[in-house]
């Protein structure tokens, strides 16, 4: 380990297959921030509306302590260690190799499963402008809901190749268009509530028909999917500019904006509309809410449905970049085969790992392409948290294991700290891992309970990839822990 808590290259692997470039900025680091974590609402308020009803404003309130908190803590831990792999490097450190290929294995599945989520949900926005246009469903109808959401992915798995800079400058781009258009939405929204009198409406329907305790707490771990994403700044860590100024500055920005975002828009969606019409629009349910806007509303929807396209689009992409980069770090920590750290001769990107989880994430969308549009993004939706989850938990408690270990000051600490004295050594430690890894612990123990379909197959996953790592490991005559 370098000096700057960087890892060395592995003997054998040549120069090649290190050096990613710095290639981001403040906008470029905010960008995939908050086009991995904003784009959600996009998709998510449809199906969070399905359960947690008129509530589920409160469910997002509840899910943000977890964005919040694991957030501020990425932001710590990337600042003081500013490489790829976010959270399987850090528990990779703390807790030794095992920890690490379990966070990171984690974080594998979420990435996998956000590059389809996401290109289904560009799927959907695609259909309801064609629907706008055309007045046909075609494209909502199997297979080609799914056709489309594949030739999304093929064509960033071609674009990440060539340089992480393009996938960038796109990611900005449509971000900035992005934050005036839900600006505007927003402001109409409250606009109509105010004018209305839609407030006291909605909370005289919440008072009266709360949902059920059991489909709330279902809804606020899919409300954690509008905050899945919170690692894609650090994930880049390696390729930003001067990360120790620009990652606490950008993951600031970007907690900022999803939350005012995502909490504003997940109330009007069920205080303008029924909760009824947003749920039964899971495929692209803002644009039934730009829809009601007064005016402008059958031009505006089908501005938002062309905005939908674009920044699930890019959420795909930082999926791209997110899996290819854990994948990257995982190889050159020996957590998995070298292969997986080999960089493009040219471009220097991790193309082996851009290849294997594009395709892989194109394959969970083959496996299910008969089946309905709906029925398909509800099945990727339930298993995007699982893996998320578990690695966020790891995160926080490195955080704690690093402050006992070095108490030195650093460029960006989380806020909120307290001293206490272990052995006659002063000890600063902050409030907000604590409450990250808690509010990580509790959304994923709900999550295990009321989701089977998450439980089944994120237990299967990682099952098998602990014997792929016991195999690799032995093979490779290396430490298990």
């Amino acid at each position: 380990m370098s000096a700057e808590g960087e890892p060395k290259p592995a003997s054998g692997l040549g120069e090649e297959t290190y050096g990613l470039k710095r290639e981001i900025g403040v906008l470029g680091s905010f960008s995939m921030g908050y086009a991995d974590v904003g784009a959600d609402v996009y998709v998510a308020l449809g199906i969070l509306a399905l359960y947690a009803q008129s509530a589920a404003p409160l469910a997002i309130l509840i899910a943000s302590i977890t964005y919040i908190s694991t957030g501020l803590t990425y932001a710590e831990l990337a600042s003081k260690y500013p490489v790829a792999g976010g959270g399987n490097f850090y528990a990779n450190k703390v807790f030794g190799p095992i920890h690490g290929f379990l966070a990171g294995w984690g974080l594998m599945l979420d990435y996998t499963v956000d590059i389809a989520l996401f290109a289904l949900a560009s799927s959907g926005y695609v259909g309801a402008v064609v629907k706008a246009f055309f007045n046909s469903n075609f494209v909502l109808q199997e297979p080609y809901y799914a056709l489309i959401a594949i030739a999304i992915i093929l064509s960033l798995l071609f674009l990440n190749i060539k340089g992480i800079s393009y996938s960038s400058r796109l990611n900005i781009a449509v971000v900035i268009v992005n934050l005036g258009t839900v600006a505007l939405l927003a402001a109409l929204g409250f606009y109509v509530v105010i004018t209305r009198g839609l407030f006291s409406t909605w909370t005289t329907q919440l008072l009266t028909d709360f949902p059920s305790q059991g489909n709330f707490a279902y809804g606020v771990t899919l409300a954690m999917a509008s905050f899945i994403g919170i690692e894609s700044i650090s994930q880049a860590a390696e390729e930003t500019k001067v990360p120790s100024k620009v990652i606490p500055k950008s993951t600031k920005l970007s907690i900022i904006a999803v939350l005012v975002i995502a909490i504003s828009l997940s109330f009007l969606s069920v205080s303008v509309l029924p909760w009824q019409v947003v749920a039964g629009g899971a495929q692209d349910p803002l644009f039934f809410l730009a829809r009601a806007m007064p005016g402008i509303g059958a031009f505006f929807a089908i501005w938002i449905a062309f905005m939908g396209i674009w920044i699930s689009l890019v959420s795909t992409n930082t999926g791209v970049i997110g899996v290819s980069r854990v994948t990257f770090s995982m190889g050159r920590l020996n957590l998995m085969p070298h292969s997986f750290s080999r960089l493009h001769k040219k471009y220097r990107t991790p193309y082996v790992t851009i290849s294997i989880f594009s395709l892989a994430a194109m394959s969970i969308i083959m496996l299910n392409i008969f089946s309905p549009s709906s029925v398909l993004l509800n099945l990727v939706a339930s298993l995007y948290n699982f893996g998320a989850l578990v690695a966020y938990m790891y995160v926080n408690l490195s955080a704690i294991a690093l402050r006992f270990r070095n108490d030195q000051n650093e460029v960006y600490r989380s806020p909120i700290n307290f001293t206490i004295t272990v052995k006659g050594k002063k000890v600063k430690l902050s409030v907000i891992p604590f409450l990250g890894f808690i509010s990580c612990f509790v959304l994923w123990s709900i999550l295990i309970i009321s989701h089977p379909l998450g439980r089944i197959v994120g237990l299967v996953w990682f099952t098998f990839g602990v014997m792929l790592y016991f195999a690799y490991r032995r093979k490779r005559r290396l430490p298990i822990t």
